[in-house]
């Protein structure tokens, strides 16, 4: 008690120094200093209020575990039994509440994992996260930075913690959160999108309608990459040229962005021994990841070279790439790294499984393609901020689809202090998920939940509990990139709509999880070029 006494007593007076000052004039040590200390404070072993009542973190219910496999049979359960994992936590809930433990989830560091279901959990979690959240990675890319540490960068913000972590969000947060900074980027992103359209109607016009995915799944893939090159590389990659040769740098970059996860699945996930030895599925990991890396590193230095030699009169004062090199190059190169390696096939799943939403749900479709022909007179007209900014069913439609289909079907963190969630003792140290996609998806927290109704998010709509929907995480340690991977799905579905009615003949979308959360079958759209 006496120490947890001296501690407030330190980090208040070290608090008002710090906020006496401008934030952004004060030096990186003093930040560190300031926050080491509220560190050392969130981090004491004190009892939180309602501990003593609370039921014992031993008895909190536990999932059945078998011998030798544990609980990885629940996650391999897609493989056997067609029924995702999603569809397994809401049956796990049902039987266990809104607490269970799943233990022997071997390969995924993870001894024992506490499972949340319940909103008001997610909140207390996450205002208790301390100022250096603890969130596990992903074992393998742990493992590839540690064996690269001598000769890349200190990329992969996932993994980091404490210090490392603050120090590249410190540096980053400002300009990728500012939404003056990425609304800048909302020219070029349109001139993207537009290649995208123009290919989408080659497409129609060649098939009258996309009927099979192979080259539509690749086109979004495409416009994703192109969209992040503008923004992390400051470079147009060329992604979206029609017929892209499949040795051209741009498709080994689309293909790489995408093998990474697929083969992080099989390694993190699915049974490998990847940890005893080299594998194939771990020799190809690692061609891939050095691909994709040498590659944009070759275009972050190559653009701040030539910002280098820029005059103060020509220098783009917009640029991400630039304002975050101003402040550390290193820096600048490790956040354009980790954007390459996330922003592709996260913001090209969240579009798919929208342009899906959309196809089903004609109501929908027909109320946003009316909004859109009021914002954009005809269908080159470009989109623009101030399109945007009265854009409201748009920005609706947007958040229903990432409600339905979020990247994450929850968010990890490791308890920094003692807590009481669920009527539980959870003791510090404590590895959990809360499963964010079970609420989203739940009546009493989203009325007539199954449906796509993005007038849920229209002003006179309000959610249950905010901390029910998080599809970019919650906290000091949510997705760095949600503003721009927003700015990039608000023009996409803006244009597409305005240029192509969407049509689904089919039997419904599965959903599945291995990595991220999305559409599990080829996106079979029909599309048809709108004549004004």
């Amino acid at each position: 008690m006496i120490k947890a006494n001296v501690l407030k007593i330190v980090a208040h007076n070290t608090s008002k120094t710090f906020m006496s000052t401008n934030v952004e004039n004060t030096s990186l040590e003093k930040k560190r200093e300031y926050y080491r200390n509220l560190n050392a404070l969130d981090t004491t072993d004190a009892k939180p209020r309602g501990w003593d009542k609370a039921k014992p973190f031993e008895s909190i219910p536990g999932a059945r575990c078998f011998p030798v496999i544990g609980n990885l049979w629940r996650l391999w359960m897609p493989l056997f039994r067609g029924k995702d994992i999603v569809a397994v936590h809401k049956e796990l809930c049902a039987e266990y509440g809104n607490i269970l433990t799943l233990k022997g989830i071997l390969g995924s560091g993870f001894k024992q994992l506490v499972v949340l279901y319940d909103p008001k959990d997610f909140e207390t979690v996450v205002k208790n996260e301390g100022v250096w959240p603890i969130r596990k990675g992903q074992p393998s890319l742990e493992y590839y930075r540690k064996l690269r540490k001598d000769s890349c960068p200190n990329f992969g913000f996932a993994t980091l913690q404490g210090e490392d972590w603050f120090t590249l969000r410190t540096t980053a947060n400002p300009i990728l959160l500012q939404p003056k900074i990425i609304n800048e980027y909302t020219e070029k992103v349109d001139r993207v999108t537009t290649e995208l359209v123009d290919n989408m109607k080659y497409l129609a016009e060649r098939d009258e309608a996309i009927k099979t995915s192979s080259d539509f799944k690749n086109e979004m893939d495409k416009w994703a990459l192109e969209s992040i090159g503008v923004v992390a590389l400051d470079t147009h990659l060329g992604c979206l040229k029609r017929n892209l040769e499949l040795e051209s740098e741009a498709q080994k970059m689309i293909n790489s962005s995408k093998q990474i996860f697929e083969l992080m699945y099989k390694l993190d996930v699915l049974p490998s021994m990847w940890k005893l030895m080299n594998t194939p599925t771990w020799n190809k990991y690692v061609e891939v990841i050095d691909f994709l890396i040498q590659t944009s590193a070759k275009h972050v230095n190559r653009a701040l070279d030539n910002f280098d030699k820029e005059t103060d009169t020509t220098k783009e004062a917009g640029s991400v790439l630039h304002q975050i090199a101003k402040k550390d190059r290193n820096i600048a190169l490790s956040t354009a790294l980790d954007m390459m390696l996330v922003g592709v096939d996260t913001t090209g799943r969240i579009l798919s499984a929208g342009l899906y939403f959309l196809a089903k749900n004609r109501e929908q479709q027909i109320r946003l393609r009316e909004e859109a022909k009021r914002l954009l007179k005809n269908k080159n007209t470009p989109v623009t901020t101030k399109v945007l900014a009265e854009a409201t069913y748009l920005k609706a439609v947007v958040k229903e689809v990432t409600r339905l289909a979020p990247i994450g079907v929850g968010n990890l963190r490791t308890t920094v202090k003692n807590l009481t969630l669920a009527g539980y003792q959870v003791p510090k140290g404590t590895d959990i998920m809360t499963a964010n996609l079970i609420p989203c998806t739940t009546d009493e927290y989203f009325p007539r939940a199954k449906e796509f109704l993005p007038e849920r998010w229209l002003s006179s709509h309000k959610t249950a509990n905010p901390f029910a929907f998080a599809p970019f995480g919650l906290g000091s340690r949510s997705c760095l990139g949600k503003r721009l991977a927003n700015l990039e799905l608000h023009i996409a579905f803006l244009k597409i709509i305005r240029n192509f009615d969407l049509s689904w003949p089919h039997e419904d979308m599965c959903f599945t999880t291995t990595i991220f959360y999305g559409i599990g079958k080829p996106l079979q759209l029909h599309i048809k070029a709108l004549n004004q």
